[in-house]
């Protein structure tokens, strides 16, 4: 519960960072392939965007293997895949956004993503990348459209890779996470007559989590920006 806490709190002072100094003349790229490609969750979380164009990661493959909220539910990662690729957007934002974009993603304190940092044209850029691989798990439909949605108009991505992407099996019933692993670790450790009440406990840690995930005290005041006018988002780099 106390990195709970602490993850909020430095989501809070991230925020507070961003409105008080937001440093315009600091950017990095940022490689989105999940829900981030979605203008939606963008906006929803204020996230500045000064250039767009697709992007080709290669020696990566998309995996939903990243633990969710519920039993069996998954997140996409770029897990390592020597000759596969991943396709995606890169984003040009503010620094200051790119340690917002941190929290929303579970790297302070929750350790759900680890950063892996590249070269694009001369530049840095960075993404995130499941600290952990789980198989056998499945998105949410919603989650799914997000990247179905986002693939159709992008020139890069192979209609074939679409169609395959639209028939990934989703997850129907949301069912409360039956193991532990994010916030009770090594339960083996414990004694056995512990490990229902351990995996409540994980439970309830998870759904606090997703009830925080996108919420903010501070985050309205962040004035949310599309991409400029006359930016072509459509060109294809690898």
């Amino acid at each position: 519960m106390l990195r709970i806490i602490l993850w909020k709190t430095g989501f809070e002072l991230a925020q507070l960072k961003r409105i008080l100094w937001p440093r315009s003349e600091r950017k990095i790229y940022y490689f989105a392939f999940g829900a981030n490609l979605s203008p939606e969750i963008l906006e929803l979380r204020r996230i500045r965007i000064y250039e767009a164009f697709d992007y080709v990661l290669e020696n990566a493959g998309l995996r939903f293997s990243l633990a969710g909220f519920y039993k069996d539910h998954g997140y996409a990662s770029p897990d390592i895949a020597a000759g596969e690729v991943v396709y995606g957007k890169m984003y040009l934002i503010l620094e200051r956004d790119a340690l917002r974009m941190d929290y929303f993603e579970g790297v302070p304190f929750l350790r759900v993503h680890e950063k892996v940092y590249g070269k694009v044209n001369d530049s840095d850029f960075y993404y995130y990348r499941a600290l952990t691989a789980v198989d056998g798990l499945k998105p949410t439909q919603e989650y799914l459209d997000y990247l179905v949605t986002a693939y159709r108009e992008m020139p890069v991505v192979p209609q074939a890779y679409i169609e395959a992407m639209s028939r990934t099996e989703v997850l129907d019933y949301f069912e409360p996470q039956d193991q532990t692993g994010d916030f009770v670790r090594e339960i083996h450790r414990w004694p056995s007559f512990l490990h229902p009440l351990l995996v409540y406990y994980e439970g309830c840690c998870l759904r606090l989590v997703e009830c925080l995930w996108n919420r903010s005290l501070l985050q309205w005041m962040i004035k949310h920006q599309a991409l400029p006018t006359g930016q072509d988002p459509e060109r294809s780099r690898r």
